[in-house]
C-alpha cells in the first residue's frame, strides 16, 4: 500500500486546486522558508483527522481556509484528499477489496466538516480505524516526522515510547477493544453495586414492613374510635349553637324597636340644618361680590404699578448697554493692532520656506538618477543567474540521482532475499476457518438479542411516557376535584345566608302568619318576590312601589281561595292572584317588570325617569292616580314625594331573589361535577396501578436481555479480533512476496544502466559548479550598490516632503490671519453705530416715569375703600357659618346614632346568620363522617360537654400517635418486596455471569498483546542495534524494557555513539539525539512499514557527513518505504527521484511546479539539435 497522491484546494495557502503526485518511492519537496511547504504536512495530517489546534500550527479550527491575500478574496471551504493504492490488499476490512482507497475531508466556514471515504460520507472514527496498526492511525503515528516529533521521541519518557511500538506491532486496535471491554466491565461492576444496594434495601425494607403489618390492625381499630368521638364533639357543638341562636333571635328584636326611635331625632336635626344652610349661602353670595371689587381695584393697581417698574428698568438697561458697548470697542482696537504685527512675521517666514522647498526637489532628482543606474547593473546580473540555474539545474540533480540510485540498488538486493525467507516461513502458521464459524454464530444470536432489547427499551419508554401522563391526569383531576368541592360549599354557604334574609325580607319567618297561612293550607304557596322578574338597575324601584306587597303569598283560583278562608289573616297581610300579566305601557315600571297582572296593572301608572330633574318636569303632567319614580327610588306624585326606606333587612329582596336562583343552578350544577371527577379520578388510579405493574415486569425482560448482550459481544470482539488479525496478516504476507520478487528481478536490470549514466554525468556537473560561484559573486556586489541609492533616495524624498508639510501650514495660517483683520474691522465699525442709537433711547424715557408715579397713587386709595367694604362682609358670613357647623354637628350626631343602631342590628343579624351557618357546616362534617344523624343525637347524654368529648379524643390520638406511623398497605406491600427480592437475585446471577466473559475476554486480549510486544519489541531491537552504527559510522544503540510486564512496562532507549560512554541519551548533542531517533523510526519502519513516511526537515540538524549516512539509510529503504522528504540540504535534495518546488510569487498563495529527476538526466544525456 503506498500514497499515490495528495489534492489541495483552499487549505492554508494552496487556494487554487492543486495536485501532488507521488509515482517514485523518493520525492522531495523543496523551496524557501514561508512558501508553505509544511502546510503540505498539515494538510495530511488534517485529513486523517487530527483535531489539536496547535499541532497544525492554527489558533483555530477555520485558520485552515484560505483567509484571502492582498489580491484574492477569502475562500468558504478547504478540502484535503489522499488517494492510497491498495492493490496489495493491506487494508483489510470491508476495504480490503478496493484497489484505490481515498480519504477526503472538508471544512466550511460555518463549522461543518465532512470525512468521507472513495466518495461516500462517513465519521471520523471510521477514518482513525481504517488505519490502525499501519502507522498512520491515532496520536502515536510514525508516519510523519518531523524536527519536534524526533526530539519528542528521542526524549521521551518509556511510558510515551512504548506507544510509538504498540503501533508498529499493530496492537492499537486491541488497546480500543480492550478500553471498551474495560468500559464494559465497569458498567456491568456498577450495576452490580447499584443491584447489590437495592437487594441491602429491600432486605431491611421486609424487616420493616413486618412490623408494620402488626401495627394496622391496632391502628384501624383506633381511627373507628377517633371517628365516632369526631362526629359526638361535632353533634355536641351543634347543639350550644342551637341554644345560642334562640337567645340571638330576642335580641334583634329589641335593637330593630330602638332603631325607629333613633330615626325620628335624625329626621328634627336635618330640618335646623336645612336653615342654616338656606342663611349661610346669602351670607356667601353677598361676601363674594365686596370681594369681586376689592380683586379689580387691586388688578389696576398691581397694573400701573408694573408698567412703573419697567419704565425704571428699562432706562437703568440702556446705561449698562452704552457702557459694555465703550468696553468692546477697546478690546477690537487692542486686538487688530495683534494681529497686524503677526501678519509680518508670517510672511518674512513664507519667504524663507519656499528657498528650502526648491534646493530639496533638486537634491531628490540627483538620487532618482543613481537608483536607476545601480538597477540596470543588478538586473544584468539576475538576467545571468537565472540562464545559469535554468541551463545547470538538470544536470546536477541527475548527477546525485543517479549516484544514489546505484547505491540503492546494490544493497536492496540482499534485503530482499531476506525478506522473502522470513515472510514464507510465516505464512504456512495462520489458519481462519474456525474463528469465522464462531463470529457467525454469534452474531445470529446476537441479532435476536438486539431485536428483544429495542423492543422492550420501546415498550419501556412508551410506558414511562403514558405513566407520566395518566399522573399529571390524576394531578390534575385531583386538584379540579378539590376546587369544585371548596366552590360547591362556599356556593352553599352563601345560598343559606340569602335564604335566611330572604325570609326574614318577606316575613316568612312571621311565627303568627305561618301558622295562618298553614291553618289555611296556604303556607306552600309561592310569595310574590320570586314570581317577579326585574330590568335590571330597577329592582330598587320596583322594591319601593311595592313596598309591604313583596311578601304576598301567590294564590291559584284567587276567588274560590278567598271564599275558602276560615279566620281574619293577621292585620297588614295581603294576598295576591297568581294570574300572570301582559306587559305594561312603555315608559312606565310596569313595561320594566314581569309577573302578575294585579302587579302590571298597579305599576302601568307609576312612570319611569332617567335623572331626577327629568322626574320633576313630569310632574306638572300628570294625571290623577299617577305618578313618576328614578332607578334609585325616589317616587314622585302631583303633589307628594316619597324617598326610599333604608332599612337592611328589606333592601334588595327582587335582586337577592333572582341571585338565590342562579346560586340553586350552580350547587345542582356542582353537584354533578363533584360526582363525576370522583368517578374519573377512580378510574384514572386504576389505570395508573395496572401500568406500573406491566412496567416492572418488562424492565425485568430488558434487563436480563441487556446482560445477555454483553456476554456475548464481549466474546465477539475477542473473536473479530482475532479474524482481523488473521487475515489481515495473511494478505500481507501474499502481496509482500510477490511484490519482493518483482522488486529483485527489476532492479537487477536498472543497476547496470544506472551506472552508465553516473559517468557521463560527474564531469558535466563540475564544470557548472565553478560557473556558479563567480555568477554569486557578481550578484552580490550590485545589490550592495542598489540598496546603498535606494537609501539616498529615500532620505531626500522624506526631506523634500518635511518642507512641503511646513510650507502649506504657513500660507493656510497667512489666510486665517487675513480674514481675522477684516472681521475685526467691521465689528469697529458696528460697535460706533451701536453707541450713537443706545444714547438716543435713554433721552426719550425721562418724561412717561413722572406722569406713571401720579396715577400710582390715585389707584391706591381705590384699592383701600373696596378693602374695608370686605371685612364686613366677612364678618356676617363668619356668624352665619357657625350656626351652621352648630346644625351640621347635630344632625351628624343623629345620623351617627342612626348608623350604629342599623349596624347593631345588621350585627345581631350576621351573628344569627353565622350561628345558623356553623350549624349547616357541623351537620355537612357530621354526615361527612358516615355516623347516623339521629342515632347520634339519640346516644348523647343532656350532661355530655364537647370538653369532656374532646379529652376522650385526646387519649385515643395519643395512643395513635404512640403507633407511630402506620402503613395501610404494609401486607401488599411485602408481597410486591419479596417478588421484587427474587427478581433482584435472578438478575444478580446474570449479571455475574456476563462478568466472568468480559474478564475472560481482557485475558485473551492482554495475550494476544503481551505476545506481539515481545515479538515487534525483540524485532525493533535487532533493526535498531544493526542502523545505529551504520548512521554514526560505529558505535552502539539498543532498547530496553523499564519492569517485567509486558503490558505496562516502558521502553528505554541507550545510545554511545563512537568514542563515548554516555550513560543516558539526554547527554548527547542535538544532532546525535536526531541521529538516534531516525535509527528508531526507521528500524519501525522495516518491522511495519507505513504507507508512506513523510519527514519534514529531520535533516536540518545534521551535518553533512550525517547528512549523507542518513541518505544512505533512506535510499536502501526506499524499495520497501514510499518516503516524501521536506528539505533544504542539498545533498538530500539529489537522493529524490522526482522533486516538487513550492512557490510563493504571488504573497500569500501556494503553487508547486514538479520535475521528474530521471526525465532531466534523459533530456540532458541527448544531443542538441541545430536550427
Amino acid at each position: 500500500m503506498r500514497l499515490s497522491g495528495i489534492k489541495i484546494a483552499g487549505f492554508k495557502s494552496f487556494v487554487d486546486p492543486t495536485h501532488l503526485p507521488l509515482p517514485a518511492n523518493l520525492t522531495g519537496v523543496v523551496g524557501p522558508n514561508g512558501c508553505g511547504k509544511s502546510n503540505v504536512i498539515d494538510a495530511v495530517r488534517w485529513v486523517l483527522g487530527e483535531t489539536s489546534i496547535k499541532n497544525l500550527r492554527a489558533a483555530d479550527a477555520e485558520d485552515v481556509i484560505f483567509n484571502g491575500s492582498k489580491t484574492r478574496k477569502p475562500v468558504g471551504r478547504a478540502m484535503v484528499e489522499l488517494t492510497f493504492d491498495n492493490s496489495d490488499g493491506q487494508i483489510a476490512g470491508p476495504f480490503a477489496a478496493y484497489a484505490e482507497i481515498a480519504v477526503r475531508r472538508e471544512l466550511t466556514r460555518d463549522g461543518n466538516s465532512q470525512y468521507f471515504l472513495n466518495g461516500r460520507k462517513c465519521l471520523k472514527r471510521d477514518v482513525t480505524d481504517l488505519f490502525l496498526g499501519t502507522g498512520l492511525g491515532g496520536k502515536n503515528q510514525y508516519a510523519i516526522i518531523e524536527q519536534g516529533m524526533v526530539s519528542r521521541m528521542i526524549e521521551a519518557k518509556p511510558e510515551e515510547l512504548r506507544h510509538w511500538l504498540e503501533e508498529a506491532a499493530g496492537i492499537s486496535r486491541y488497546k480500543d477493544r480492550r478500553k471498551e471491554t474495560e468500559s464494559r466491565i465497569k458498567q456491568t461492576r456498577e450495576n452490580l453495586a447499584r443491584l447489590n444496594d437495592l437487594r441491602s434495601e429491600i432486605t431491611q425494607r421486609l424487616e420493616v414492613l413486618n412490623k408494620q403489618a402488626a401495627n394496622a390492625e391496632k391502628y384501624k381499630e383506633l381511627k373507628t374510635q377517633e371517628r365516632q368521638l369526631r362526629a359526638e364533639i361535632l353533634a355536641l357543638r351543634q347543639r350550644a349553637l342551637v341554644d345560642a341562636s334562640q337567645s340571638h333571635e330576642t335580641s334583634i328584636a329589641d335593637l330593630e324597636k330602638a332603631l325607629e326611635d333613633v330615626r325620628t331625632q335624625v329626621k328634627v336635626s336635618e330640618d335646623a340644618r336645612v336653615a342654616a344652610e338656606i342663611e349661610q349661602r346669602v351670607a356667601g353670595q353677598a361676601l363674594n361680590e365686596e370681594q369681586s371689587k376689592v380683586y379689580e381695584a387691586e388688578a389696576a393697581l398691581a397694573r400701573q404699578e408694573q408698567s412703573l417698574t419697567h419704565a425704571r428698568e428699562l432706562k437703568s438697561m440702556k446705561a449698562r448697554e452704552l457702557e459694555e458697548l465703550g468696553r468692546r470697542t477697546a478690546e477690537v482696537e487692542r486686538r487688530t493692532q495683534s494681529e497686524q504685527k503677526r501678519l509680518e512675521d508670517l510672511n518674512a517666514s513664507l519667504i524663507a520656506l519656499e528657498q528650502q522647498a526648491k534646493d530639496g526637489e533638486q537634491r531628490e532628482v540627483d538620487a532618482q538618477g543613481a537608483l536607476i543606474e545601480s538597477e540596470e547593473d543588478s538586473l544584468r546580473e539576475q538576467n545571468r543567474w537565472e540562464e545559469f540555474t535554468q541551463r545547470a539545474e538538470s544536470p546536477l540533480f541527475q548527477t546525485e540521482g543517479e549516484r544514489v540510485r546505484v547505491q540503492q540498488m546494490e544493497r536492496a538486493q540482499l534485503q530482499i532475499d531476506e525478506r522473502l525467507k522470513r515472510l514464507s516461513a510465516e505464512q504456512q502458521t495462520l489458519n481462519i476457518g474456525p474463528i469465522q464459524s464462531s463470529l457467525f454464530d454469534v452474531d445470529a444470536e446476537l441479532t435476536n438479542l438486539n431485536n428483544e432489547i429495542a423492543e422492550s427499551q420501546g415498550r419501556l419508554q412508551s410506558l414511562d411516557s403514558d405513566l407520566q401522563g395518566l399522573r399529571d391526569e390524576r394531578s390534575a383531576a385531583e386538584t379540579a376535584l378539590h376546587e369544585t368541592r371548596q366552590s360547591l360549599q362556599t356556593a352553599r354557604g352563601r345560598m343559606s345566608s340569602l335564604e335566611t334574609l330572604q325570609q326574614a325580607a318577606l316575613r316568612q319567618d312571621d311565627a303568627e302568619l305561618n301558622a295562618w297561612l298553614r291553618q289555611n293550607e296556604l303556607h306552600e304557596l309561592p310569595r310574590l318576590a320570586s314570581a317577579l322578574q326585574v330590568e335590571s338597575g330597577w329592582e330598587s324601584a320596583v322594591e319601593h312601589a311595592l313596598d309591604g306587597l313583596l311578601q304576598a303569598p301567590l294564590l291559584p283560583q284567587f276567588a274560590d281561595k278567598l271564599r275558602g278562608i276560615a279566620n281574619a289573616p293577621k292585620a297588614g297581610t295581603v294576598l295576591m292572584d297568581h294570574v300572570p300579566g301582559n306587559g305594561g305601557p312603555a315608559g312606565t315600571l310596569a313595561s320594566k317588570t314581569t309577573g302578575p297582572s294585579a302587579v302590571i296593572e298597579f305599576l302601568s301608572g307609576v312612570y319611569t325617569a332617567a335623572t331626577n330633574e327629568e322626574a320633576l318636569a313630569r310632574m306638572a303632567t300628570l294625571n290623577p292616580g299617577e305618578s313618576v319614580v328614578t332607578q334609585d327610588g325616589v317616587w314622585r306624585g302631583r303633589n307628594w314625594v316619597r324617598y326610599p326606606r333604608r332599612d337592611a333587612d328589606r333592601g334588595g329582596v327582587i335582586a337577592r331573589g333572582q341571585l338565590l336562583k342562579q346560586l340553586k343552578v350552580q350547587v345542582e350544577e356542582q353537584s354533578e361535577q363533584v360526582l363525576d371527577k370522583e368517578r374519573i379520578l377512580g378510574e384514572l388510579r386504576n389505570r395508573i396501578q395496572a401500568m406500573e405493574n406491566e412496567r416492572r415486569d418488562k424492565s425485568g425482560r430488558f434487563e436480563q436481555a441487556r446482560a445477555r448482550q454483553a456476554q456475548r459481544m464481549a466474546f465477539r470482539q475477542a473473536q473479530a479480533v482475532r479474524l482481523e488479525q488473521t487475515e489481515a496478516r495473511m494478505n500481507a504476507l501474499t502481496k509482500d512476496i510477490e511484490t519482493l520478487n518483482a522488486q529483485r528481478e527489476q532492479q537487477a536490470e536498472e543497476l547496470t544502466e544506472t551506472r552508465e549514466r553516473l559517468i557521463s554525468l560527474e564531469a558535466i556537473a563540475n564544470q557548472l559548479r565553478e560557473e556558479r560561484t563567480q555568477i554569486q559573486q557578481a550578484m552580490a556586489k550590485t545589490r550592495d550598490l542598489v540598496q546603498r541609492a535606494r537609501m539616498g533616495l529615500n532620505q531626500a524624498t522624506q526631506a523634500r516632503n518635511e518642507i512641503n508639510v511646513q510650507l502649506a501650514g504657513k500660507r493656510s495660517a497667512l489666510a486665517a490671519l487675513e480674514q481675522t483683520l477684516r472681521d475685526l474691522a467691521a465689528q469697529l465699525e458696528t460697535l460706533a453705530n451701536q453707541r450713537v442709537e443706545q444714547q438716543q433711547m435713554a433721552e426719550e424715557l425721562d418724561l412717561p416715569l413722572q406722569n406713571q408715579s401720579e396715577t400710582v397713587e390715585q389707584v391706591r386709595a381705590t384699592v383701600q375703600a373696596a378693602r374695608d367694604q370686605l371685612r364686613v362682609a366677612r364678618e356676617r358670613l363668619e356668624a352665619t357659618e357657625a350656626a351652621l357647623v352648630a346644625a351640621v354637628q347635630a344632625s351628624r350626631n343623629a345620623e351617627y346614632g342612626k348608623d350604629e343602631a342599623v349596624e347593631k342590628v345588621q350585627a345581631a343579624k350576621i351573628e344569627f346568620e353565622n350561628l345558623r351557618a356553623r350549624r349547616e357546616g357541623l351537620a355537612a362534617q357530621i354526615e361527612e363522617t358516615g355516623v347516623d344523624h339521629d342515632e347520634l343525637f339519640a346516644g348523647l347524654k343532656e350532661d355530655a360537654t364537647a370538653e369532656a368529648w374532646e379529652e376522650k379524643l385526646a387519649s385515643v390520638l395519643r395512643r395513635i400517635e404512640r403507633l407511630g406511623a402506620i402503613n395501610l398497605a404494609a401486607i401488599q406491600e411485602l408481597e410486591e418486596a419479596q417478588a421484587r427480592e427474587k427478581y433482584l437475585g435472578d438478575q444478580h446471577a446474570d449479571l455475574h455471569g456476563a462478568l466472568e466473559m468480559l474478564e475472560g475476554a481482557i485475558k485473551s486480549i492482554d495475550g494476544e498483546t503481551q505476545s506481539r510486544f515481545k515479538e515487534t519489541f525483540d524485532k525493533v531491537n535487532d533493526v535498531f542495534k544493526d542502523r545505529f552504527p551504520k548512521l554514526f559510522g560505529g558505535g552502539e544503540a539498543y532498547l530496553e524494557l523499564t519492569g517485567d510486564d509486558l503490558l505496562d512496562a516502558g521502553v528505554r532507549v541507550m545510545a554511545r555513539p563512537p568514542g563515548k560512554r554516555n550513560s543516558t541519551i539526554h547527554l548527547l548533542s542535538g544532532g546525535e539525539k536526531a541521529m538516534t531517533a531516525v535509527a528508531l523510526l526507521l528500524a519501525l519502519f522495516q518491522l511495519n512499514p507505513a504507507p508512506f513516511c513523510l519527514m519534514d526537515e529531520v535533516d536540518a540538524p545534521l551535518d553533512d557527513a550525517n547528512v549523507g549516512r542518513f541518505c544512505e539509510i533512506v535510499r536502501e529503504m526506499s524499495h520497501n518505504v514510499q518516503f516524501i522528504i521536506i528539505t533544504h540540504n542539498k545533498i538530500t535534495m539529489e537522493l529524490a527521484a522526482q522533486l516538487h518546488g513550492v512557490t510563493m510569487q504571488e504573497p500569500g498563495v501556494s503553487r508547486l511546479v514538479s520535475v521528474d529527476v530521471s526525465q532531466a538526466v534523459e533530456l540532458v544525456g541527448q544531443p542538441e539539435t541545430k536550427e
